[in-house]
């Protein structure tokens, strides 16, 4: 027990309080945070009754307190406050109003007598007073809550009123303890500029919906926004897990936003670009470190399946440890699109989309200067064109790192088709099928190529593995080694069959034809 201190308050004292009414814009302030937060706390009505005193007495000035603060505390709510409440409840009172003044710290909480449950209460209310004292820093008892709800990067507590902003500001520095103890980090936000934050996302679109006369930066902005809501159609069941194909799916949008960011970056600031490409990025590797292994173990079951019947557990050994390895990529995914950076990447990123002019070039407005899309999308397209036959020298006998570079671009050619195939000539469809015909190819033989490193590294690794296991458990992986061999085949194939698939869907006038067909209409 903590001794009593005799010398503590005069019961008829006046307590030193600020206005009173300001003592209960806090109080009220301080309730309707308890009340919008209880299923984060799940605090009692008890709890609800401490707080209300403790937001009309804790600027109080304990006199003669600074070796006993809590008791002190303790003292002037037994004989000033504590007829309403039992002992218990006038320890916790007396141990807001300390800890609250910084009287008290968190480290002296355990010589008090006061339980584990009595301490992270006294911690809560306290943190919600903090806030609501914050909340009225400026003293005019004009700042309102108008909204308080979870988000998915924390919890936002909405404000308006004449001095909203620098009360916003004030709450916001004191909402540390809150996210200290635990709970999700705040955001105090003014009414204006929470309907920016709490903009909705897109919903998937039929067509992105292009003009001929749109500025670069605004169909950029079209082609952004179709594909982010691509990829939050997708995040759901990416979640999930139940279905391979929605993290596909999610993975492609990402590429495709990244592929974006390349073709229209020329109308944007670079500075108001980065930050954004930087959150899609990290996205993009948390996806594809799954989506890679599912790649990689969905081949190995379709070869499998061409196997007689007693040799289709011979992959065991393989398919373990890539599924171990998926897990782990899995757990780190989500734990990725649960982070507060992929919710404040999404928030901020959905901000600019829906943002006309938003980190848009500046242009001279005196100076024929083309920007529209029917000016530039001739020299776009035509630039990505030239990207690809830059390699033709290169090809005989080239390297499969080079083809990987050539694959990539052939998509942002692709993709750069695809952007704007609603103001393309019909003939762009051709063009479409015969790039991704090619970029199949290549990408099949990437993937060979991946895998047999991959396996030739499980292969050298497999004896140092199995030598600390009993010899009655060491496995067999001659069907590892086979597999090996048929997928370093396959590349080989793909090597030689390459020529084929470049110039039947790239490299003739067949195909130079049809895109200038398409292009031609702008």
């Amino acid at each position: 027990m903590v001794e009593t201190v005799s010398e503590s308050v005069n019961p008829t004292e006046k307590p030193e309080l600020n206005d009173s009414r300001n003592r209960e814009h806090i109080r009220d302030l301080a309730l309707v945070l308890f009340d919008r937060t209880e299923q984060l706390h799940a605090l009692s009505a008890e709890s609800r009754t401490i707080l209300d005193q403790a937001a009309l007495w804790a600027d109080t000035r304990l006199r003669r307190a600074k070796k006993k603060p809590y008791q002190f505390a303790l003292d002037f709510t037994q004989t000033r406050i504590g007829k309403s409440l039992n002992p218990e409840q006038q320890r916790t009172l007396a141990a807001v109003i300390a800890f609250q003044q910084g009287k008290l710290k968190r480290k002296n909480f355990g010589r008090l007598e006061l339980s584990s449950a009595q301490q992270r209460e006294v911690l809560t209310l306290t943190a919600i007073l903090r806030i609501a004292e914050g909340l009225d820093h400026s003293g005019s008892g004009g700042t309102a809550i108008r909204k308080v709800e979870p988000s998915e990067s924390g919890m936002w507590i909405v404000v308006d009123g004449p001095t909203a902003a620098a009360d916003a500001e004030a709450a916001q520095q004191r909402s540390r303890l809150w996210a200290k103890i635990g709970y999700p980090e705040v955001e105090v936000l003014e009414s204006a500029e929470a309907d920016i934050r709490m903009m909705p996302f897109p919903e998937p679109m039929a067509t992105i919906g292009i003009m001929p006369g749109d500025p670069l930066a605004e169909a950029g902005r079209k082609v952004m926004r179709f594909h982010f809501a691509q990829m939050l159609r997708h995040e759901d069941g990416t979640r999930q897990g139940e279905d391979i194909e929605a993290l596909h799916d999610m993975r492609v949008a990402t590429r495709r936003l990244r592929a974006a960011f390349e073709v229209f970056g020329q109308a944007f600031e670079p500075g108001d670009l980065k930050p954004h490409l930087k959150g899609l990025r990290a996205t993009g590797r948390a996806l594809g470190s799954v989506r890679d292994l599912d790649v990689f173990m969905e081949k190995a079951q379709k070869y499998l399946s061409t196997l007689p019947e007693e040799r289709r557990n011979g992959l065991a050994p393989l398919l373990d440890v890539w599924k171990e390895q998926r897990e782990a990529a899995r757990a780190q995914m989500l734990k990725h699109l649960d982070s507060r950076e992929y919710a404040d990447f999404k928030r901020k990123f959905n901000i600019f989309l829906n943002t006309p002019g938003a980190g848009a070039r500046l242009l001279p407005k005196d100076q024929p200067v083309p920007q529209q899309v029917c000016h530039l999308v001739p020299v776009l397209i035509y630039t990505r064109m030239a990207s690809v036959r830059s390699f033709e020298p290169l090809l005989r006998d080239a390297p499969i790192e080079l083809l990987h570079a050539l694959r990539i671009e052939i998509k942002k050619l692709r993709y750069s088709v695809e952007y704007f195939r609603e103001v393309l000539g019909k003939q762009s469809f051709e063009v479409i099928e015969d790039l991704k015909m090619l970029q199949d190819h290549l990408g099949d033989l990437n993937d060979a190529q991946v895998a047999s490193l991959l396996l030739r590294e499980f292969i050298d690794n497999w004896a140092p593995r199995q030598q600390s296991l009993p010899i009655q458990e060491h496995q067999n992986i001659e069907e590892v080694v086979s597999y090996l061999e048929a997928r370093q085949s396959e590349r080989h194939d793909l090597l030689l069959t390459f020529p084929i698939a470049w110039e039947a869907h790239f490299h003739n006038r067949s195909f130079r034809r049809k895109l200038a067909q398409a292009i031609s209409v702008l």
